[in-house]
């Protein structure tokens, strides 16, 4: 009466998709860092972390 469902594809799928998302968004992230001005860097290197 009922199909049967299928867990093993969804499963790979839904980890590699989030794998692939936290790749892009890690290599977005370098490449933002690599591609700030000098200016914008010491800026941020010198904010205070602590009060």
């Amino acid at each position: 009466m009922f199909k049967r469902v299928i867990f093993e594809n969804w499963a790979f799928i839904v980890s590699m998709a989030c794998f692939a998302f936290t790749v892009l968004f890690y290599g977005v992230m370098v490449t933002r860092t690599m591609l700030m001005k000098k200016e914008k860097r010491e800026h941020l290197a010198a904010l205070p972390l602590e009060d």
